[in-house]
């Protein structure tokens, strides 16, 4: 019983990191999209009906299941030309790449002029798919980023605020600790998200210090 026990924080994780970046991609999903780092193309489904090809490129020792990696390459040297894709999406992998402005550079060579690119990324989050996590990006940081390799800035929001973020980390916690640890506190830790799901709506505030994400859409600027 204990064994198929669901950890709650990855509702969340559907809800405000999935979910929000599902519902602004479709805004912008057409053409060809590149989703790098794709792992198990869980934007797939959602995405796929609003564009003409969807190709997911991964590393080749990414921890994720690979059958559904299309090309293996590295995000620094991505093996597409110039000005291909209409939107790009990079969803919670820049804090697994050494060198992010290299990055943001070779995804803007491959991005037609004015396409789109979604990225999503953890702030306050554990550590995770060790020892390749090396940055948290607050959104100055980020902005810094964006300018820096030539794109222009449509929305930063973050994603949540205080009180989903601490539920997240306490869940995580007890669930790395232990599943039998976790299926004892596992009757109060349902209640307690309700809890912090309504102390969430009344302390939107916090969002702007406390977010355990943060999502950001970026058009390609197209002056040298």
């Amino acid at each position: 019983m204990i064994s198929r026990i669901w950890p709650l924080h990855q509702a969340f994780i559907e809800k405000y990191v999935h979910g929000l970046v599902v519902k602004e991609a479709v805004k912008y999903a057409r053409g060809n999209l590149l989703d790098i780092g794709c792992g198990e193309k869980p934007f797939l489904p959602a995405l796929g009906k609003y564009v003409q090809n969807y190709l997911g490129i991964d590393d080749l020792h990414t921890p994720h299941l690979t059958d559904r990696i299309d090309v293996f390459a590295d995000a620094g040297q991505l093996p597409f030309r110039k000005d291909y894709f209409d939107i790009v999406l990079l969803t919670q992998v820049l804090e697994h790449i050494k060198t992010p402005l290299d990055v943001m550079q070779e995804i803007r060579r491959v991005l037609k002029s004015d396409g789109i690119l979604l990225i999503s990324w953890p702030f306050l989050f554990p550590i995770h798919e060790e020892p390749r996590d090396f940055f948290r990006y607050t959104e100055y940081g980020m902005r810094e980023i964006c300018y820096k390799s030539g794109f222009q800035i449509l929305t930063i929001k973050a994603l949540s605020g205080f009180w989903i973020t601490y539920f997240t980390f306490l869940s995580i916690y007890l669930f790395r600790k232990s599943k039998i640890v976790y299926g004892i506190f596992f009757p109060f830790l349902i209640l307690f998200r309700s809890f912090c799901m309504i102390c969430e709506r009344l302390d939107w505030k916090s969002k702007s210090s406390w977010t355990w994400n943060y999502l950001c859409i970026l058009r390609k600027d197209t002056i040298e």
